[in-house]
């Protein structure tokens, strides 16, 4: 079909982090307009979500900046998670390795890479500036937006300065769990809030001595802990756990951090706190990820707890569906009800992979080291003794992708 792309379009994305910047690469390398508006000043370097697998490196690959983001990443096609007991006995491993033969073309190597995503969101913000349609505009929040049936009028207001309004043909919502977009369009995350926080740690200390894997899963109950790689071999590594609310971060590091790491560590070497950050975790979606011209991605639309890297991979490829498939529409390649569709298959895809996965994952490393569940148990025997089962455990992850062309059929 011929393309019927009227050279006035434009798409506004509000958001700067790795979802947002996902989308609007996407929007930039296919030639529309696109303006971007991120209410902070830079996008804070704080401990955050870290790993990325197969369908998000699809992504990278095709806007041909996967090279430049595995330079920031750990990047090791032999790349091994573990299930550990707090003890440090090794319940079971996970060999990115094992897809090296797969057939499936999507798997692009190195199947997995770990870095922190404000490290992602800056590779995506400088190749967007590579494009003379594209405008990325820091400390620029969103405080209003009405639609009608052929535009969105966002208003839009810069510290010190007065607002003023951008005309959008589509706006993109990827502004995070506390989302203005979700408000204006009159949507809210229903869903549960656990009653503890999450803890995410930058640590200095000699992991690889101890023989542990670019991921660590340890099981120990209320004391559970995750533990990774956060970048290239020299960079502190991401330690998290679960805490009480209501404390400050400086208690967390004098009162609770010692006697934890203590526990989680597996040997006596000295560490070194570079930087800790606290945040409450959820399980919630919106009802709608499309009201009219204005749609949801990422934490704006769904938030789960990230235990076993769901929420920033769901959100990687709710960009990578969501504007596609508007790319298309406005191509006019597709009608609209194409990006609906999308829209609506991303919602399930939460509902019956990420959200039920993550809580899967989070009650695996709660549970007593003693008294593993028999579903567990299974799973673990499994993994260590069967290739095949590993191998479809890892390419469980392509159950998060959904590439347009399949919407497209019928």
């Amino acid at each position: 079909m011929a393309s019927k792309q009227k050279e006035s379009v434009h798409v506004l994305v509000v958001g700067a982090g790795p979802v947002g910047m996902m989308c609007a690469s996407k929007l930039s390398h296919a030639g529309i307009k696109t303006t971007v508006i991120e209410s902070d000043k830079f996008i804070p370097p704080i401990p955050k979500a870290l790993t990325y697998t197969a369908p998000v490196l699809a992504d990278l690959k095709r806007l041909g900046v996967l090279e430049e983001v595995q330079k920031i990443s750990f990047a090791d096609e032999r790349a091994i998670w573990q299930w550990r007991t707090l003890g440090g006995k090794v319940l079971a491993e996970m060999h990115w390795s094992l897809l090296k033969d797969h057939p499936d073309p999507r798997l692009v190597k190195p199947y997995t890479l770990q870095c922190g995503q404000h490290l992602l969101a800056k590779v995506l913000t400088e190749y967007c500036r590579k494009f003379p349609s594209t405008e990325v505009l820091f400390d620029h929040a969103l405080v209003g937006l009405t639609q009608d049936a052929s535009h969105v009028t966002a208003r839009v207001s810069k510290s010190g300065g007065e607002a003023f309004d951008i005309k959008a043909d589509w706006v993109i919502g990827a502004d995070g769990g506390k989302s203005a977009t979700r408000k204006f369009i009159g949507q809210s995350l229903e869903g549960f809030t656990w009653d503890e926080s999450f803890v995410a740690m930058n640590v200095r200390f000699p992991f690889p001595k101890y023989g542990w894997g670019a991921a660590n899963f340890l099981v120990g109950g209320k004391e559970w802990a995750v533990a990774g790689r956060s970048g290239p071999l020299t960079d502190p590594w991401r330690v998290a756990f679960g805490v009480e609310v209501g404390l400050t971060d400086e208690e967390v590091i004098k009162t609770v951090a010692p006697d934890r790491l203590k526990r989680i560590l597996p040997g006596p070497d000295s560490y070194e706190i570079v930087q800790c950050s606290q945040y409450r975790v959820h399980q919630r979606q919106v009802q709608q990820y499309k009201v009219g011209r204005v749609v949801l991605a990422g934490d704006s639309a769904h938030l789960n707890n990230p235990i076993g890297g769901f929420g920033l991979t769901t959100g990687m490829t709710d960009a990578g569906c969501i504007s596609d498939a508007l790319i298309l529409v406005i191509r006019g390649e597709a009608p609209e009800e194409l990006l609906q569709k999308a829209c609506d298959v991303r919602h399930e895809v939460f509902a019956t992979v990420s959200n039920p996965g993550s809580q899967k994952f989070k009650a695996m490393v709660q549970q007593d080291p003693d008294n593993i569940c028999e579903e567990d148990q299974a799973f673990f025997e499994n993994m260590k003794n069967d290739a095949d089962f590993q191998r479809s455990a890892l390419t469980g992850v392509m159950r998060l992708y959904t590439p347009v062309e399949g919407l497209m059929v019928n």
